[in-house]
């Protein structure tokens, strides 16, 4: 697998001068504002790599001046030249990309090589180009029409597909699209005792040959969609829907008279066949499903036909996801389980280009990265319109993302005090969502707390029950945030800012992001959660007691061992196990406390010394002791 490491476009569409990206082999994360150029980075690069299955005649009316075709992607300002070599009129626009095996692809008027390349040809069929507009296609129907997908498979599908290869005409075709318009050609001519021209004859070797490239391409068309079939499905469920579907290939058709031929295109029908673990049949999905259902099953869809493409595709071919808003008519937690599905599985397939116009969902992405630990493997960038005053021409501004304490510490050097404090609070709401436990950004009924301040007063009782956990820190940025950071979020505040105050915000936050993730807090056991405690009396004789969790239970890290959190708990029952028999469970609240508090309690009780580990005498609902479990 080979990745992208720069991309270059130069006078392209909203590009103008010579713009080189460097990704360096990183996933990228790009947010640009509407107009500022993000979409023709998405086209630059599937311009590109869809030149390979073109000619140059096709492709040198992208890089005509503008206004000399309809066709023509080059940026409108740019300027005319000689090229002194071909003297060829041209503008200096061009698009290029370069691999991390030293590969580089570029297209030009001047330069076509890339057209009928077959290594670029093998990077376009294991790359795919999802955006809204391609997911909308599968619901764009009328609530009368039954779904056919002809034309997404047609154009979006099979020209990136392989097929096994088929000898016909002279040739050997192995690219399904090719295949599909060698159908529609037919099955050939040939001459009559007349001479005249006319299709070859129905028992000619030539025609069998074509029903027999008939059967192939449809044999074969049947397993490609038995394979979505198959894997499609189980995509829907890990986007969070209980809903099961097929689709349904119905064959071309063909008449073969003397002088003419006739054909009719596939059809692929979209049917519903369960829904909420109810047997359907649901011909019409896009009147049932709301959008949003509508484009899970759409980019369930997409990924089944990426995961065969990349089954066949060749070891060095570049294989990226180019995503462009792609999430934009998916609700929150359907955008969670989509990251969770991209992150966790093709992250480690594919090199992922993911753009959004949308700054929440930059941020939710961002975050949703920063969970799976992959800060490392991303590129994050912003792009904005930038304007010429003089020459009343708009640009894209393409920058490094900034974080709010790298924008923080800017207005910091810059000496504008009140600005940096502003964004050093929001650097700590983002170390508070980023880095503490979720539980700590609830209050007790679940909802979210309205305060960063009700979030820190709970933090400091939370990590002070870990030990060695110095909460001064958190205790002085609370005061901070009281006398400094929550004023200036006001027009009518006036207040001195002083450096030193602000540069210590600046330590703490680094020192408690540093303490806190070198911890790794992980959630093992939900809050309300049953344990049960086992104390032997004796050979025969053991009482079981069942407790519930008051708070969540979390596994934490401390000198590279594995602690636990204890959570708050009490016992709610009792019963006796008599020589491995259980007996008959009765009201018990006589202890609370931590786990280890009501291990001690009932030793105590029981006249005996504990001495044990208190994790090996606890079991959760499923008999697993709690040492097993951390």
């Amino acid at each position: 697998m080979s990745k992208i490491s720069q991309i270059t476009l130069s006078n392209f569409k909203f590009f103008g001068k010579e713009e080189v990206i460097n990704i360096g082999n990183n996933h990228l994360l790009l947010y640009g504002e509407n107009g500022s150029g993000k979409s023709s980075l998405f086209w630059g690069i599937y311009t590109l790599l869809e030149a390979s299955f073109k000619q140059s005649v096709e492709t040198d009316k992208y890089f005509q001046p503008f206004g000399t075709n309809e066709e023509s992607l080059v940026n409108i300002y740019a300027i005319k030249q000689i090229c002194p070599v071909t003297n060829k009129e041209h503008c200096d626009s061009y698009i290029k990309i370069k691999s991390d095996n030293n590969t580089e692809y570029v297209l030009s008027l001047l330069d076509s090589t890339i057209c009928g390349n077959a290594n670029a040809q093998e990077s376009r069929k294991a790359t795919d180009f999802i955006n809204y507009q391609s997911i909308f296609k599968f619901q764009d129907f009328k609530n009368s029409e039954a779904p056919d997908l002809y034309e997404v498979f047609n154009y979006s599908v099979l020209p990136y597909i392989t097929f096994p290869s088929f000898p016909i005409k002279g040739k050997t075709l192995t690219n399904a699209g090719l295949m599909w318009e060698e159908y529609k050609k037919g099955p050939g001519t040939t001459k009559n005792h007349k001479n005249e021209i006319i299709l070859v004859y129905k028992n000619s070797p030539e025609y069998k040959n074509f029903l027999a490239f008939e059967k192939h391409f449809n044999e074969n068309f049947t397993k490609l969609v038995e394979f979505i079939n198959a894997h499609a499905s189980d995509y829907v469920k890990k986007l969070g829907y209980d809903i099961e579907f097929e689709l349904k290939y119905t064959p071309p058709t063909h008449i073969k008279k003397d002088k003419n031929y006739e054909w009719t295109s596939f059809r692929i029908d979209l049917i519903i066949t369960s829904y909420n673990s109810q047997i359907v049949q649901i011909k019409k999905p896009q009147s049932f499903l709301n959008e949003a259902k509508m484009s899970a099953v759409a980019v369930a869809i997409r990924l089944a036909i990426i995961d065969q493409r990349i089954g066949v595709a060749v070891p060095d071919a570049l294989k990226v996801l180019v995503l462009d808003d792609l999430m934009i008519s998916l609700d929150m937690s359907n955008r969670d389980k989509l990251m969770d599905l991209l992150l966790d599985d093709f992250a480690n397939r594919y090199q992922l280009l993911f753009f959004t116009h949308d700054r929440m969902l930059f941020d939710f992405v961002d975050y949703k990265i920063k969970q799976y630990k992959q800060d490392t493997k991303w590129l994050r960038k912003e792009m904005y319109v930038g304007e010429d005053d003089i020459k009343k021409q708009e640009y894209p501004v393409l920058l490094d993302a900034e974080t709010d304490i790298s924008r923080a510490m800017k207005y910091y050097k810059n000496f504008d005090y009140p600005a940096s404090a502003n964004y050093l609070r929001k650097a700590v709401e983002t170390l508070v969502n980023d880095t503490f436990p979720p539980k700590l950004l609830l209050q007790d009924g679940g909802l979210p707390h309205d305060k960063l301040r009700n979030i820190l007063d709970c933090s400091v009782g939370f990590f002070k029950r870990i030990p060695n956990f110095d909460v001064a820190d958190l205790l002085q940025l609370i005061r901070n945030l009281n006398t400094l950071l929550n004023p200036l979020s006001h027009k009518t505040s006036e207040i001195i800012v002083y450096k030193t105050e602000l540069k210590e915000v600046f330590a703490i936050i680094n020192r408690l992001k540093l303490q806190i993730e070198s911890m790794c807090i992980k959630e093992i056991l939900p809050r309300k959660s049953k344990v049960y405690l086992y104390f032997e009396e004796n050979a025969h004789i053991t009482q079981k007691y069942e407790i519930e969790l008051q708070e969540e239970m979390y596994t934490y890290e401390m000198n590279a061992d594995k602690k636990i959190y204890q959570p708050n708990a009490k016992s709610l029952r009792s019963c006796t196990i008599t020589n491995g028999i259980e007996g008959k469970f009765n009201k018990n609240e006589h202890y609370k406390g931590t786990l280890e508090d009501i291990c001690k309690g009932v030793h105590s009780f029981k006249g005996q010394m504990y001495n044990d580990n208190y994790l090996e005498l606890y079991k959760d609902s499923q008999d697993t002791e709690l040492i097993n479990i951390i």
